[in-house]
């Protein structure tokens, strides 16, 4: 079975594992230095009233805490460097994976929530942090049980009985929290996501008076997601004081018990002492282990979902063949599209080709599943079934890196990101001023970009903010043409559009045509096919007709002669159709 980065990455931690025990094992052999000082201070300091068998005593165990000291400080700076490590090891490759899982899937599922930058987060949090130190300690327990046991198996047998509850106690707080915790941590997410959506969509929000409405809903939310990891809390910490109890109970016990053996003169004072303070260090990682054991909980369901994230997706780009410049044919087999989730299709068999050049105008009812054949032949989802390929290789298969270069998109809703109108023209990559220049001439906003406050260095904003409708619009055109692309697909590009933004698109798709680039256009009005060679009609998921413009065009208008007049296009409504559709 071939390994996947997730596993690499897991297996270089791994390694590191030996390093880290050494260190552990040094750092809790060195803290019974404290033990045997006490141990050596009563039972043969006090005796012989030695001065200089308490100040070598004293000297050595002061070196070894220092030692101890420096090993701590060492494995806690093995952990976090391995912390950072994963996280600039992972980071970047779970956005590339959780893109192209969205890719397979299509719409995001309102199930089981994708892993992330969180589950990374949960990693390093405790690879690198407190809580793993109480799991690498806690092999030791047997250790330091037995010593006492040397000393006198009674000590021993009160040191083992209160490590096995403090066990148990662990138990019951995973039988407990274990899928609280998941679920509470699920809900939180959620809750937050969906406060990020309200923001975003603040202008929606406030002009339809949705504030409160929300803002009730999501307190709903919050508060049980909220609620429930109190009660998570709660059982977390009442576990946590118990065994705080019992451990300091153990620790009356074994002195009163200790006291008792040196009355019958089973023990010396000295061991008595050092008994007590070997139970301490013996008890500390089982209890730690217990609060330890949210994070732990957290750690393991984010290994799990970074695991089935990079599953079956670790592709090796640097080992993929670099197809050549497409020609621009294009062709579509049997496809058909089901979103995840629904038994419903929303395309069913769509078969058509285009040669290279041509221009074909998309046109049907909202809902018809235009969009969303636009998102397939760009390679933003990918079919249930059938193919959609450029010149004979499926875009759902050819690295998207590569196939983006020879793409040019412009979606329904035009997202612009954190950057200038330069940066976002040039698709965030760095570029020649002359090509971007050159992108925003042939979309024919050129001018108008010169008229923003800062020009090409114009900030954005977040989502666009700053621009408007229309402005975001004939970017995201320029955006499209950037890098000369062989195929460009275009879903409703005149939706926010004036009448100034309609001529200079149409003058922009005469040049491409001229220039011999095959162009996909969704479009609702006539006039915007006045460049297409072809028409596609598309009605309830299927291809109602496929041919040349004029003729589909007649023969739609001849079905609607005894009709009420609608534009051609539009068995569509005017309203701006669906996102899904």
């Amino acid at each position: 079975m071939t390994s996947t980065l997730f596993d690499r990455v897991s297996a270089d931690v791994r390694r590191q594992m030996p390093a880290l025990f050494l260190f552990s094992f040094l750092a809790n052999l060195l803290l019974l230095a404290s033990s045997i000082y006490m141990l050596q201070v009563f039972d043969r300091v006090l005796s012989s009233g030695s001065l200089d068998t308490l100040v070598w005593l004293t000297v050595i165990t002061l070196a070894a805490i220092a030692v101890y000291g420096l090993l701590e400080q060492a494995r806690r700076r093995l952990l976090a460097r391995i912390g950072a490590w994963l996280d600039t090891e992972l980071s970047a490759p779970v956005i590339r994976r959780a893109i192209e899982r969205r890719l397979t899937r299509g719409p995001a599922s309102t199930t089981a929530p994708d892993a992330g930058l969180s589950d990374v987060a949960d990693v390093r949090g405790f690879v690198g942090g407190e809580s793993v130190l109480a799991f690498l300690d806690a092999p030791w327990t047997p250790v330091f049980i037995a010593i006492i046991w040397l000393i006198h198996p009674v000590l021993g047998g009160i040191a083992l009985g209160g490590a096995v509850v403090l066990f148990l106690c662990a138990v019951f707080n995973d039988r407990l929290t274990r899928g609280p915790q998941q679920s509470a941590a699920t809900r939180v997410r959620q809750a937050a996501a969906a406060a990020g959506r309200y923001v975003d969509s603040a202008e929606t929000v406030a002009a339809l008076g949705m504030t409160r409405p929300l803002l009730d809903r999501w307190r709903r939310a919050h508060q049980e997601a909220h609620g429930q990891s109190l009660a998570v809390s709660d059982t977390t910490a009442g576990l946590f004081n118990i065994s705080r109890s019992v451990r300091l109970a153990l620790q009356v016990a074994i002195l009163g018990t200790g006291a008792w053996l040196v009355l019958q003169g089973a023990v010396t004072a000295g061991a008595m002492i050092a008994s007590s303070i070997i139970l301490s260090r013996a008890l500390s990682p089982v209890e730690r282990s217990i609060s330890a054991w949210r994070g732990y909980v957290s750690y393991r369901a984010a290994r799990r979902n970074l695991a089935a994230l990079f599953e079956g997706t670790d592709r090796d780009a640097a080992a993929a063949v670099s197809l050549p410049r497409p020609e621009g044919r294009l062709t579509a087999e049997a496809v058909r599209f089901t979103p995840p989730g629904s038994a419903e299709p929303i395309l069913r068999k769509i078969d058509f080709a285009l040669t290279p050049g041509q221009t074909c105008g998309v046109v049907g009812p909202s809902g018809s599943g235009k969009s969303t054949l636009c998102r397939l032949i760009v390679g933003a989802w990918r079919p249930t079934h059938g193919h959609i390929r450029l010149d004979g290789a499926d875009v759902g298969r050819w690295d998207s890196d590569d196939l983006g270069r020879h793409l040019g998109y412009l979606p329904q809703q035009v997202e612009l990101f954190p950057g200038t109108v330069a940066d976002n023209i040039a698709r965030m990559c760095d570029a020649d001023d002359a090509e971007i220049i050159a992108a925003a001439q042939l979309a024919d906003v050129h001018e108008m970009i010169l008229r923003l406050p800062d020009g090409y260095a114009t900030d954005v904003g977040v989502h666009g903010a700053r621009l408007s409708g229309g402005q975001r619009q004939r970017i995201g055109l320029a955006r499209a043409l950037f890098g000369d692309p062989a195929l460009i697909v275009l879903d409703e590009p005149n939706s926010n559009l004036d009448a100034d933004g309609d001529r200079a698109l149409l003058r922009t798709l005469e040049h491409l045509k001229e220039t011999g680039r095959t162009i996909v256009l969704v479009a609702h009005h006539p006039a915007m096919l006045r460049s297409a060679d072809v028409v596609l009609v598309l009605r309830e998921g299927l291809v109602a007709a496929f041919g040349p413009r004029d003729e589909v065009l007649k023969a739609a208008l001849g079905r609607r002669a005894g009709a009420r007049p609608a534009p051609v296009a539009a068995a569509a409504s005017p309203v701006h159709p669906k996102a899904a559709e």
